[in-house]
Parts: C-alpha cells; sequence; structure tokens
C-alpha cells in the first residue's frame, strides 16, 4: 500500500519517472497515483488475462509526456477490450513515445500514430500461435531504428520491415515461427536487404540452405557493422568464404551460436588467411559440442592475433558457458587493477 501521509511523500511520488505497475492495481493506490503523478516518462505494465484495472488509462493520459511504454503479460491470453482502452489512451503521446515493447499483439491502429517511434520491440509469448499481426502490416513507422521481434509471423515481420525499415540500423529477429520454414526464412532476409539500406546491425534465426541470400544481404546492406546468426547446422567454409568475399568493409564483430556442427580447424585457419589485411575481427562461436582441440585452437587464436588478423575469439560450448581462448593483455591488466581498487577501498 502507498502511504502519501508522510511529509513528502507526494512531493516525491510526482517526480516519478519510471512506474512498473500491476495491472490489477487496486482503486485507491491508482487514484493516488494518477492525482499525483504527472511526469512518468517510462511505464511497464503488466497486463493480465482478466480483472485489468481500466482506470490505469487515465493514469496515462494525466502524463505530460511518455517515452516509453511496455506492455508485458503473465504468459495469459490478453485482455483485448482492456488492451484497446490502453492503447486508446496512449494517443495523447503519439508526438512524444520512441520506445514501444509489447508482448501481446496491438489491438488498434495505434502504431500508426507514433511518428516519433525509434524502438519498437514484439515479443509474443506463444510460439505455436501463428495468427497474424494486422495491426502491425501495413504501418509506417519514419523514425523507427531498432526492430526486435520474436515469434511474429511471417506476412506481418515482412510488411512491417518493408514499410518501415528504411531508417531501420538494429534488427534483431529470434522467431522459431518465420524462420522454421526456409521459404520464410528466405522472404525475411529478402525483405531485409531490400528495405534496409541503413543496417548496421543484424541478429536472426538463418538456414544454411538461404547462403545465397545472405551473400545479397552483405552485399546490400554496406553499413553493417556486427551480424549475429543462429541456426542449427552451417556448411562453415561456404559460410567464411562468404563473410570473407563479400562482407563490408566496417563488417568485423560475428557472432554464430547453436549450430549441431562446430567448425574444423582448418576451417578456421583458411578463413583468418583468407582475412588477412582487413581489420582484426571479434569472431564468437557458440556450439552443442565442446570443442575438443582446445591447445590446438589456442595455438591457433594466438597465431593470427600476433598477426593482427583476430582481435579477440570466444566459445560456447555445450554447458552455454563463454571460455575466453584468448584475451587482451590490456584487459587482464584493466581487471587486476579494478580487483584491487575493489580490495582496498
Amino acid at each position: 500500500m502507498i502511504i502519501i501521509s508522510i511529509p513528502g511523500t507526494e512531493r516525491c511520488f510526482s517526480e516519478i519517472k519510471f512506474l512498473k505497475c500491476n495491472g490489477r492495481v487496486n482503486d485507491k493506490n491508482l487514484i493516488m497515483l494518477t492525482k499525483v503523478c504527472k511526469s512518468i516518462k517510462e511505464l511497464q505494465l503488466f497486463l493480465y488475462e482478466c480483472s485489468n484495472n481500466y482506470g490505469i488509462s487515465k493514469l496515462i493520459e494525466s502524463q505530460e509526456s511518455l517515452y516509453e511504454i511496455s506492455f508485458l503479460n503473465t504468459y495469459s491470453p490478453c485482455d483485448v477490450l482492456f488492451c484497446k482502452v490502453i492503447e486508446n489512451s496512449l494517443i495523447k503521446h503519439k508526438n512524444t513515445i520512441q520506445y514501444f515493447n509489447t508482448c501481446v499483439q496491438p489491438q488498434t491502429q495505434i502504431l500508426t500514430s507514433f511518428v516519433n517511434l525509434k524502438t519498437l520491440i514484439l515479443k509474443y509469448n506463444y510460439e505455436f500461435d501463428r495468427c497474424r499481426w494486422y495491426y502491425i502490416e501495413n504501418v509506417s513507422l519514419p523514425s523507427l531504428k531498432f526492430l526486435d521481434a520474436n515469434t511474429i509471423n511471417t506476412e506481418s515481420l515482412t510488411s512491417l520491415i518493408k514499410n518501415s525499415g528504411e531508417k531501420l540500423i538494429k534488427i534483431r529477429i529470434f522467431n522459431s515461427l518465420a524462420f522454421s520454414n526456409v521459404d520464410n526464412n528466405k522472404k525475411i532476409i529478402q525483405f531485409i536487404y531490400q528495405s534496409c539500406p541503413n543496417l548496421m546491425y543484424l541478429e536472426l534465426y538463418y538456414k544454411d540452405s538461404n547462403i545465397l541470400e545472405l551473400e545479397k544481404l552483405l552485399i546490400k546492406c554496406q553499413y553493417l557493422n556486427k551480424l549475429e546468426i543462429c541456426s542449427e547446422f552451417i556448411n562453415w567454409n561456404r559460410l567464411f568464404n562468404i563473410l570473407t568475399i563479400s562482407s563490408p568493409p566496417n563488417l568485423f564483430k560475428f557472432k554464430i551460436y547453436f549450430p549441431v556442427n562446430k567448425p574444423k580447424l582448418k576451417s578456421l585457419k583458411l578463413f583468418f588467411d583468407n582475412w588477412e589485411g582487413r581489420h582484426p575481427m571479434s569472431l564468437i562461436i557458440g556450439t552443442e559440442n565442446n570443442f575438443t582441440y582446445k591447445n590446438q585452437l589456442n595455438d591457433l587464436i594466438n597465431n593470427y592475433k600476433a598477426k593482427g588478423v583476430v582481435n579477440d575469439f570466444t566459445y560456447y560450448d555445450s554447458e552455454i558457458k563463454a571460455k575466453n581462448v584468448v584475451k587482451d593483455l590490456k584487459t587482464k591488466t584493466v581487471d587486476i587493477f579494478n580487483g584491487f581498487k575493489k580490495l582496498f577501498n
């Protein structure tokens, strides 16, 4: 329960900038918050299947200007009518909202109002629900820079990318629905390189048979500087060859995780040989299997680090524990120095 009778409490609450609110907040507390809090910039709202408090819409409308809004839920179906009411209450803030995060499908056309939206996070909790997200289709978000989508059907996702991709610089798509099928995977990659010329960071689920589409993406997205791909199986020789030949000038950070097969030393050596003369790479590989040749791998990385080909190399084994094969001496020194500071402070 919120205590407002203590001297200074009302002034303290009036300065709140961030609020995490339960959708079932009781009326007494909600009335107090609505009366006192006018300067909330970031609101996280936990939604339930039922019994949500509709008075939250008044709390939202009473704010001077909201910048960030998050709809989170408890892995239960959303309260559709409640969501509609809450989304409509956001119209007042259509020009100030720059960050929108939702775990449930939008129930109105509210996204079309967010003309200054820069970050859009869509994380659906129902992996096997293939319903289309109609209210993100044909939406143009002219200021959007970061898109994070999880388990969104292919048609809706590609429509969003097509209409809002021009200024996107960061895309993260971990989408078992869109990428379990090779053709869907191909469509997503195609829409990215056709619609996102300014892309700098990309993380996606990837099917190895679409290597040629990945190559086109590398050629088209010339500002790309970091690539992370998740895949079940990888033809390492072919992937390393494409990365060497087609990577844009600023791309030297790679993360590849969850393939069942690990790269052979011979493949890594060829990759590093072909990379020589470019910006030193940072490479992270996470596999389902342990690297059984750790000593040889360590020697190989040390060799190419000395040549200036590799900046750092990290791998994750089947226990998903990071193991730094090579650590920068400077990093070690900083860690030791910080340790002494903590010891004597």
